[in-house]
């Protein structure tokens, strides 16, 4: 009998489960953003959502370089 050759599997570089990047932090605030517009918190949790909220949003801000806040700012749609 000869031993059949396995193709050789290759491994994928993965983000680790418990690290977090900023684009984690926006999709988090894009996430409460979204939830705020459909009414998903009652009113007496809005302070602390938007705490919350303007506190990661300030994290992100000090946290991502200047040329790509820049180029974020350019291309965000205007809150009406």
């Amino acid at each position: 009998m000869s031993k059949k050759e396995t193709p050789e599997v290759k491994e994928t570089p993965q983000t680790p489960v418990n690290e977090i990047q900023i684009a984690d932090i926006v999709m988090a605030c894009n996430i409460i953003d979204l939830a705020t517009q459909r009414g998903a918190f009652k009113a007496a949790e809005a302070g602390q959502v938007g705490t919350c909220f303007e506190k990661l949003v300030a994290f992100v801000k000090a946290n991502t370089p200047e040329e790509v806040a820049e180029a974020n700012e350019a291309e965000a749609p205007k809150e009406k």
